[in-house]
């Protein structure tokens, strides 16, 4: 029987029993799931109780699969029809190839469908997974089919609980605030972090519904990679685990190529172009799985190394105005380009290697463009380059990795008086100019923020502005509402800001040295007057600081990097108290 309960006393497991409506519209159906996410959003929306089946949350996983011709034949329509309706969505030849020109190729993925979805623990994590995040959900069966047709294609005998773990491999994201998940821009540290961890609430929700370990390790192992950067566990994966590193290779391609809320699908050619780099020269994948996966979607990326059909070698040539399917290829032996020819009288047999050096240049020559237009002042495109190099970066990394790395390569260029004065001072602008570009999207999807108010002074007048606007943003991102003093006529103004918006943070920059005495005078008034204000010195010359009495009261920074760890020190230091 359905009973009504209040928000506060709803529990985690609990089955809604009654369709969830905010204006008029279904925010989730009965047979949801509720988890301690979902209890979190519906308190944002202003739900106040929700009727839920008063029973057994759920029953426990049972290996039962109903065969085909056992199926009710409406159920089997349904399933059907479903299948055929969310293949439309994956199946792309632009992303497939012709892995599923066979009919039989089809028909034989969807009766492992229809497999798996007659079972109805599955059936229903799955639906709560739709309902939660649609995306996540097409992405999840895509990583499924893309694995179990690839096994099909190289003869690998698979177990029944691993092809379990592809399709429920991202079932964690049940526990992700939804907010994250459909973010449009990118994420910032603290919402990546979050997001990892699905790999463990997987891992806990599956073992809990005592699903096959098989299945659970999948849903806790796809993000490890083989050098160990991965996560939740930092694993080396085994070279010999083929079947885990073949996966994880299908859902970083699925995730690149496919529709997402924060990115636009990324062309075949170019998704496996990462996976290359990723193996070749971050050794985060196994290059021969690598180079397997590849042959079989049969698209080769711009310098792939192949082995044609009629026993030739060549590489694969940049052409944007011949298909990815039949590519133009360089032969090794003669120097003659050749276009595969459409009626697959030749084609590429297999892949040998993959040269880097491309790759190397063609990143070279981006951010060599990118200094380059800010130094020029030439703000459109800077920021085509800006955006080609941060594809796939969080928010701080780009700060880091791109707005502080080229401000550096710049004012190095100015000591080595490479530079006018006047074109250091352009570049700056132009930075500012970008960053104030990039923090208008940013800023929309940021939450209320949640660390109090920190008044942020720049101490090297004009010249310090950019590194400045750097630091007031990177507290904006990380939850800080920031009040930001550009330039100071007297050090009272610092006073009275403090006091008017009973600020708990203050922050200074600093890379010039003339302004050192005064940054030493300020600190050491400031935190007299001020004994409970937490303060942040940032720039070249905040070191002069490390000796001070009261150093232990600084967050001392040289650079971004630093200044993120030490803002995540101190929320540690607050969540502890």
């Amino acid at each position: 029987m359905p009973k009504v309960i209040k928000l506060e006393n709803l529990k985690d497991g609990s089955i809604l029993a009654k369709d969830i409506y905010i204006n008029s519209s279904v925010l989730f159906r009965t047979g949801m799931l509720v988890t301690s996410e979902l209890i979190n959003y519906l308190h944002r929306k202003g739900v106040r109780s929700v009727s839920v089946f008063d029973a057994p949350a759920f029953a426990p996983f049972q290996s039962t699969f109903i065969p085909k011709a056992q199926l009710p034949e409406h159920q089997h329509k349904e399933l059907t029809a479903q299948f055929q309706n969310e293949m439309t969505q994956i199946a792309d030849e632009l992303r497939y190839g012709r892995i599923l020109h066979s009919e039989a190729s089809y028909q034989w993925v969807r009766e492992l469908y229809l497999k798996f979805y007659s079972n109805s623990t599955v059936r229903f994590l799955m639906d709560c997974l739709k309902q939660w995040d649609p995306v996540c959900y097409i992405h999840s069966l895509d990583v499924f089919v893309l694995t179990s047709l690839f096994f099909k294609h190289v003869n690998w005998k698979i177990s029944q609980a691993f092809m379990l773990g592809c399709l429920l491999h991202d079932i964690g994201k049940l526990y992700t605030p939804v907010e994250i998940l459909l973010k449009k821009g990118k994420l910032t540290q603290r919402e990546y972090q979050k997001i990892t961890e699905h790999t463990l609430n997987g891992y806990r929700l599956l073992k809990k519904m005592n699903f096959p370990e098989e299945t659970c390790c999948v849903a806790r192992s796809h993000h490890e990679r083989l050098n160990g950067s991965g996560y939740p566990d930092h694993l080396h994966v085994d070279i010999s685990d083929h079947h885990l590193i073949l996966m994880m290779i299908v859902d970083v391609y699925s995730a690149l190529t496919m529709n997402r809320s924060y990115r636009k699908p990324m062309l075949a050619t170019k998704a496996m172009q990462i996976l290359l780099v990723d193996s070749y020269t971050k050794h985060l994948f196994d290059q021969s799985m690598c180079h397997l996966f590849i042959n079989f979607i049969h698209m080769f990326p711009p310098a792939t190394k192949v082995v044609l059909t009629n026993g030739e070698s060549g590489i694969v040539l940049a052409d944007p105005t011949v298909s990815d399917i039949l590519p133009k290829i360089k032969l090794w032996k003669t120097g003659q380009v050749i276009q595969l020819p459409s009626d697959l009288s030749v084609t590429v047999k297999t892949i040998i290697g993959w040269d880097s050096r491309d790759f190397i240049e063609q990143q070279r020559q981006t951010w060599s463009a990118f200094v380059h237009y800010l130094i020029d002042g030439d703000h459109l495109k800077a920021l085509e380059c800006l955006d080609t190099m941060s594809d796939g970066m969080r928010i701080e990394e780009v700060f880091i990795k791109l707005f502080e790395h080229a401000m550096d390569e710049i004012a190095h260029m100015l000591t080595l008086n490479q530079l006018l004065k006047a074109q250091y001072m352009v570049a700056s602008s132009t930075v500012v100019r970008l960053i104030s570009w990039k923090m208008m999207d940013i800023t929309r999807q940021l939450r209320t923020p949640t660390m109090g108010e920190i008044v942020i002074v720049n101490l090297d007048s004009i010249q310090g502005l950019a590194r400045t606007k750097l630091m007031n943003d990177l507290f904006t991102i990380n939850g800080w509402k920031t009040e930001l003093l550009a330039e100071i006529e007297d050090i009272s103004m610092i006073y009275e800001i403090v006091k008017l918006k009973k600020a708990k943070f203050l922050a200074f920059y600093c890379a010039d040295k003339s302004q050192t005495p005064l940054l030493i005078q300020l600190t050491a008034k400031i935190h007299d007057e001020f004994p409970d204000l937490n303060i942040f010195v940032h720039g070249s010359q905040s070191g002069t600081l490390a000796n001070d009495r009261r150093a232990n009261r600084f967050r001392l920074s040289t650079n971004c990097s630093e200044l993120i760890r030490n803002m995540k020190h101190y929320v540690v230091s607050q969540v502890r108290t």
